[in-house]
Parts: C-alpha cells; sequence; structure tokens
C-alpha cells in the first residue's frame, strides 16, 4: 500500500469511581473479526498485539492501539478500521469472551504456548497477585474519595450558574457547527496511571479544525454544553465519540464529531496544547459566585486533599505495575515464543486473506 499508516492512541479500560470499567466489549460489538487473546502476565499478550499492529502498519493500514491506565505503553488492543479486525486482550480485570466462536471472534490461548510455570514459584506468584488485587482495590477507594471531593465542588458551583447565559452559550455554537448522519463509540479521555495523569486529548483532536474549549472547575457548566450539544446532535444523526474521565466515569471530557471536524472539550486541568482556530470559553464567567463565600475559601483545601489522594492512588498502580512485572517474569519464562511467532503470523495472514 505503501507509505506507514497512521496510528492513534486511546485509553479504553481505567480505574474509577466505580471500580475497573473497560469499553473493549462495546467497541467489538459489530466489527467483522475480532481475536481474543486469553493468558496470564506474561504469556505475551501485548506483544502479540503490539506486533500485529506494526505489522499492519508497515503495509500502509490505519492502526489504533486500544491502552489501559494501568500500563499505557502496553497495549490491550489492536484495532484496524480498513480491514474491519482487531486483536484484543481478552483477560482484563473484566474478562471478554466471544459472543460468536469461531466465526467473529476467534479465541486463542495463549496457555497452549507455555510449559507452565515452576511448582516451586506458584505460593509466590499467588501472593504477588494478591498484592496486585489489593492494590488494585485501594486505587479505586482513592479515586472514589476524589470523586467525591469533586462532586461537592461541582454541586456548589451548578447552583450559581446563570443559566440564561449558558443556554445562550450553547445556541450559539449549535448555530456554528450543527448543520446534517448514528454511530458512537466510547473511550476514557485522561486517566490516572503510574506515572500520573496523562492524556491523548492533543492527538485524538489533531484532525478537528475547531476546537471548543471550555476552561473551569468541576460544576462551572462546560459538561451542560457539552451535553446539550451532543443532544442536538444525536438528533441529526452525527456519529460521535465520547471521551470519558478516567476517574469519574459518568464525566465526559471530550466529544469529537469527526464528519464535522469539531471537538468539544472541558478542561479542568487538562494540559492542551491551544492553537489556531481553537475557541476558549472561560467559564468562570458564567459562575455568580461571593469569593468571600466560606465554601470558596474552604474549596483550596479540597482541592489540595484531591491531590494528596491523586498522588496516593499514582503510588498504588505503580506498586501494581512492579507486582504485574514481577509476575510476568515467571509466565514469561516458561513461554515458547517461537511458536507464539508462528501463530501471530498465521493471524495477521488471516485479517489481511479476510479482508
Amino acid at each position: 500500500m505503501g507509505k506507514r499508516g497512521n496510528t492513534r492512541y486511546s485509553f479504553v479500560s481505567s480505574f474509577t469511581n466505580l471500580g475497573f470499567r473497560t469499553f473493549v466489549p462495546d467497541l467489538i460489538d459489530g466489527i467483522r473479526k475480532v481475536f481474543i487473546l486469553k493468558g496470564a502476565p506474561g504469556t505475551g499478550k501485548s506483544t502479540f498485539i503490539r506486533l500485529v499492529g506494526e505489522a499492519l502498519s508497515e503495509q500502509g493500514y490505519d492502526i489504533e492501539y486500544w491502552v489501559s491506565s494501568l500500563d499505557p505503553v502496553t497495549p490491550d488492543g489492536v484495532y484496524i478500521p480498513q480491514l474491519d479486525a482487531a486483536v484484543i486482550n481478552g483477560s482484563l480485570k473484566i474478562p471478554v469472551d466471544p459472543q460468536y466462536p469461531q466465526i467473529r471472534e476467534i479465541m486463542i490461548n495463549l496457555g497452549e504456548y507455555s510449559e507452565g510455570i515452576a511448582a516451586g514459584d506458584s505460593r509466590t506468584v499467588i501472593e504477588l497477585l494478591d498484592c496486585i488485587k489489593a492494590s488494585q482495590e485501594q486505587t479505586i477507594r482513592f479515586v472514589q474519595a476524589i470523586t467525591e471531593a469533586r462532586q461537592v465542588i461541582r454541586h456548589f458551583n451548578n447552583s450559581h450558574l446563570d443559566m440564561a447565559a449558558i443556554q445562550a452559550l450553547i445556541n450559539e455554537i449549535c448555530g456554528r457547527i450543527m448543520d446534517h448522519r448514528t454511530a458512537e463509540r466510547h473511550y476514557f479521555a485522561r486517566t490516572i496511571t503510574p506515572d500520573g495523569m496523562a492524556d491523548y486529548i492533543d492527538d485524538l483532536s489533531r484532525e478537528c479544525q475547531k476546537r471548543y474549549i471550555f476552561k473551569g472547575g468541576p460544576g462551572s457548566g462546560g459538561s451542560i454544553i457539552i451535553a446539550h450539544l451532543i443532544k442536538q446532535a444525536r438528533q441529526k444523526g452525527y456519529a460521535l465519540e465520547y471521551y470519558h474521565c478516567g476517574m469519574e466515569y459518568d464525566q465526559l471530557v471530550m466529544v469529537i464529531i469527526r464528519s464535522l471536524q469539531v471537538a468539544l472539550i472541558e478542561t479542568d486541568k487538562v494540559d492542551i496544547e491551544f492553537r489556531q482556530g481553537d475557541k476558549v470559553v472561560d467559564m468562570q464567567k458564567f459562575l455568580d459566585i461571593d469569593n468571600g463565600d466560606p465554601f470558596c475559601l474552604n474549596s483550596s483545601e479540597t482541592g489540595r486533599r484531591c491531590e494528596t489522594l491523586l498522588l496516593q492512588a499514582q503510588q498504588e498502580l505503580v506498586n501494581v505495575q512492579k507486582q504485574t512485572r514481577l509476575v510476568k517474569k515467571y509466565y514469561c519464562e516458561a513461554m515458547d515464543f517461537e511458536r507464539l511467532d508462528q501463530k501471530r503470523a498465521e493471524v495477521i495472514k488471516d485479517i489481511l486473506k479476510s479482508g
């Protein structure tokens, strides 16, 4: 096909206030062919996925890597839009199983390429897996505490919004971007990782000629505007991409309308590289708040508490990452990667043949 295809990354799994959540089952729904990899940590799932993506990208196909907040450098899936095919990790914290085995989805058990870990290592691996589970649960508790603190701020700000001015802005933006098609895809825009908060907002919205960026804290009205514009876009049949907050599952950070090359982005502390064509809206001007209000005086303390909780959650994910790498080492040593390489070549050939 000539030149190398484009590559993009999207977060699809995260530890949220509702626990671990993944959009992988929704994203593969309706895809023509899906290869589901099953196996323990260290059996080569992420490497298999990454190398399939690289091989097809080199042949000119665009690819989309689906990554998790737990380890953003190791993909949990790769989607090839032009071939309508995907290869995914089916052994997530929420397992993904085939709905139509050997018809639309093909399951590959990587355990068949392993000789099994040494009997003497079993107890160590079990202890590590128990530690991983405990750290994941602690991460969720920290994220829930952050969400509760932000909800207090959100509710206070919501009660002081100038809704007439908000509605006027909704009407103005809608008149500019809406004209006239429905499909929906869900991802995470920004999430907590072992390296801190991470996002692909700039990369994902790079092709958008117009970005409306609503700057303000929780409850400052940006989400209300985006929700109204989503309703209008859905009524007119536009395909939408939803990008959720990785910690607050029900909160949207970004919505992209690809056919209009428009992105709607709500920022709190998201670092965005502003560029020509961006329309930045300061949402603070829609808030009618007395700065002397006791709540305002306490809000900075709430913000500091959130930062502390965030660092604690990040440390738990660092612990999970370290322990997972130790577990992987035991399983990796037992793998027959030469046979697995042959299987990966078969999968690539199958994807191309049926595409």
